[in-house]
């Protein structure tokens, strides 16, 4: 299985590279190359639900020794969230070729799409929590990419920025509770985790839920789903209907039974869901923009999926996943249905559409088939998800039932309302809108897409053979369930007509209305947060970093000596010795007077030598105690500082600027209080050893582990391998920071 995966991986980032560099030619042939790693990933997962194969793991070893891999996981869930990413993934990469038009050229959508595709597989593949957060940033990354696609326009700007911060930002915090999940249950892979309990989970609950909900758009962290509708339309369908809303419904679904026991993620969830699934609704009912009615009843639609995987119970969780798939398919198709509209029209504005039903009729008959779906009218499979949910909250009893009745009962009813009105605003009575030719490339993906809630609601078995397993997976209780083409004269379908009614009402009332847009108050505020935070970094860091490199030296000699305090405790004195042989005690003076000889000598050239020679008799040190190595590096580097120094200084005047007594005390004062903290806490550590150094475990490991025979090597490029990085770029900008000075200079004297 290793191998397949691993191939799918491969096959996307092989299509990402083809497409960039064919998308200089033409945008439709990089689109088409980007669309065969989709359709490869969805025939795999068709032939896999068609075999009922058993759950495959996966893994990709990164660091042995820090237990870090890339682990993947391939069970009814993921196959089910693949078939939805790829599957719809390869209808949008169709539609993008009508979309764009036929002389555009470019291939960064189309790679950066397809790399978007490949990152949403790749968190839904994920079996352990650093691969999924590992993905869950890719996709971050990668949709603001896509956001900003019209990168020249400022709001665009804004909005891809807003994306990234808030998402970017969610994404933190779920790292934080990813690792507390991690450390309460005792294993970092996902398929492993049990139930948790107690203050750390609890923590760990709350961090994943606001990582949940900032990458579903829940609310207060909605704001930025509407502002990504500036992305070309495409990716709104994607966006919206298989991929990146979807992740974090995903997160709350496969961590939901882990917090089975913990409170709070079933209050949070339920509370954040209920507020979502009001004011998405509320939303998709004010705003006069079809796209940005679609992207309001997104949010709503979310709300109600994070409330029944909070509850928790199999039919809520089976409820959950039906509506998800359903969801997926009715929101891709009437996102298509509003960018073909939008080609052909040149408006997505409801008020200035009109009699599109009989100038546009396959797109009039699509989207009243995703409508209808997403407003769950029967013969359609929104109608047999939405009855899942309503038999779920009949299931429950006491808050919780009224809680997540509101919820499904009352969302369900301003679903029916927005849908009714955007179907009435966009297709409905009014002036004949002039539209230009169809674009078969764009109408077909939408009818297919469209017509699948009906094909669905006829082959509802077969649904239930992809919906039911990934239920049991996540809640073996919901193995018992399944969806129902005629439920009878029950509770459940009473209410489920009550809803239609009701949200019809509603939407003919909502419809009549013509009150302007509302402002984007959230937006404006999130923005307004976002730059007031930018605009009082660049003062702190005004203040901090103000390149006075005194009070920097000042700064970090009164760190060291505030560090030092605490060894004071533990400072002894029988355990040091002035010296070992008199060659050491000749060298600690000659140091000790290099040292001192730099402080007050008045030649740059001069400071430049006694810093050599303070470091020429460190690496004599080095030479007594048996380090020839680090003694040869010293002087090394010691030599290469000292030419540097000699060459810089070269452009610069002979002698510092001259500076008062006062002025000298402090340097001399501060340089002192430097080397005491550092020489006390070294006193203080020393006295109290922590057992023997683990020389011998270290030799044998440099030849058996690092594959070296020289142990500091080993050590240097291994075990402090990151610290030796850092060491390298600190040299390096140093130097670059030299050379600048020097040009600098030079360019001051010719001028």
């Amino acid at each position: 299985m290793i191998r397949v995966i691993l191939t799918l991986l491969v096959a996307h980032l092989i299509g990402v590279v083809l497409a960039a560099l064919l998308g200089s030619g033409s945008l439709r042939r990089a689109l088409g190359v980007a669309a065969v790693a989709p359709v490869a990933t969805s025939v795999w997962a068709v032939g896999q639900l068609a075999g009922s194969a058993e759950p495959a793991e996966a893994s990709l070893t990164w660091v042995a020794g820090l237990d870090l891999a890339l682990t993947f996981r391939i069970d009814a869930v993921a196959l089910l969230m693949t078939l939805l990413v790829s599957g719809i993934g390869t209808m949008v990469f169709v539609y993008a070729m009508g979309y764009f038009p036929a002389d555009a050229t470019g291939g960064r959508f189309a790679a950066t799409l397809l790399a978007f595709s490949v990152s949403m597989l790749g968190l839904v593949w994920a079996d352990s929590v650093w691969t999924l957060f590992i993905f869950w940033e890719f996709t971050s990354i990668t949709s603001f990419l896509l956001v900003g696609y019209k990168h020249t326009d400022p709001a665009v700007r804004t909005a891809a920025r807003r994306a990234l911060l808030i998402t970017g930002g969610g994404g933190l915090v779920l790292l934080a509770g990813l690792l507390l999940l991690a450390e309460s249950a005792g294993t970092t892979t996902i398929s492993a985790l049990g139930g948790v309990s107690g203050d750390r989970a609890t923590l760990a609950a709350i961090c994943i839920l606001v990582g949940a909900a900032t990458k579903s758009a829940q609310v207060p962290f909605h704001v930025w789903l509407p502002g990504a509708m500036a992305a070309p339309t495409p990716v709104s369908a994607y966006l919206h209907s298989a991929t990146m809303v979807k992740a974090g419904v995903l997160l709350v679904a496969v961590t939901g039974a882990s917090f089975a026991a913990v409170a709070p993620f079933k209050i949070l969830g339920i509370g954040i869901g209920l507020g979502s699934v009001v004011w998405g609704a509320i939303g998709a009912l004010r705003h006069r923009d079809a796209k940005l009615i679609l992207a309001w009843g997104t949010v709503s639609q979310l709300g109600l999926l994070i409330t029944l995987l909070a509850v928790g119970t199999g039919k809520a969780v089976f409820a959950a996943v039906a509506i998800l798939f359903a969801h997926a398919l009715f929101k891709a198709a009437l996102f298509l249905v509003v960018g073909e509209i939008d080609v052909r029209t040149g408006t997505r504005s409801i008020d200035e559409l009109g009699g599109l039903w009989r100038s546009m009729p396959i797109a009039f008959a699509t989207a009243t088939a995703a409508g209808l779906s997403m407003a769950g009218a029967p013969p359609l499979l929104g109608f047999a998800a939405k009855e899942a949910a309503v038999e779920a909250v009949l299931t429950l009893d006491g808050l919780d039932r009224f809680l997540v009745g509101s919820a499904v009962i009352g969302g369900s009813i301003l679903t029916v309302a927005y849908t009714l009105r955007f179907l009435l605003g966009v297709f409905g009575p009014g002036p004949a809108t002039p539209v230009r030719p169809r674009r078969l490339l764009m109408t077909v993906p939408a009818v297919l897409l469209g017509g699948a809630g009906l094909i669905g609601f006829v082959v509802l078995g077969g649904v239930d053979d992809i919906v039911g397993p990934a239920a049991t997976e996540l809640n073996s209780a919901s193995s018992v369930y399944g969806l129902l083409r005629w439920p009878g004269f029950t509770t459940a379908f009473g209410i489920s007509c009550g809803i239609l009614a009701g949200g019809a009402v509603l939407g003919w009332v909502a419809s009549r209305s013509s009150r302007p847009a509302p402002r984007t108050i959230g937006a404006m505020q999130s923005d307004r947060f976002l730059d007031g935070t930018i605009q009082r970094s660049r003062q702190i860091t005004a203040l901090v970093q103000h390149g006075s490199l005194p009070v920097y030296a000042a700064t970090m000699a009164a760190a060291a000596l505030l560090a030092a305090l605490p060894f004071l405790g533990g400072l002894g004195t029988g355990h040091l010795a002035g010296w070992n042989s008199p060659v050491e005690a000749v060298l600690c003076a000659a140091i000790v007077g290099s040292a001192v000889a730099g402080a007050f000598v008045g030649s740059r050239l001069g400071a430049a030598l006694t810093l050599g020679a303070v470091g020429t008799g460190v690496a004599g040190i080095f030479v007594l105690y048996g380090a020839p190595d680090l003694a040869l590096t010293q002087l090394l580097v010691e030599t290469i500082v000292v030419v540097g120094f000699v060459v810089g200084l070269g452009h610069l005047s002979q002698s510092f600027p001259k500076v008062d007594r006062t002025w000298r005390t402090v340097r001399l004062v501060v340089s002192v209080l430097g080397g005491t903290g550092v020489a006390l806490a070294l006193a203080a550590s020393g006295a109290d050893p922590a057992g023997q150094a683990p020389v011998a475990e270290l030799a044998t490991a440099a030849v058996t582990d690092g594959g070296g025979n020289n142990v500091v090597n080993v050590i240097l490029t291994d075990i402090r391998a990151l610290d030796t990085l850092g060491e390298v770029v600190v040299l390096a900008t140093v130097a670059i920071g030299i050379l600048a000075l020097a040009n600098a200079r030079l360019s001051g004297e010719a001028s």
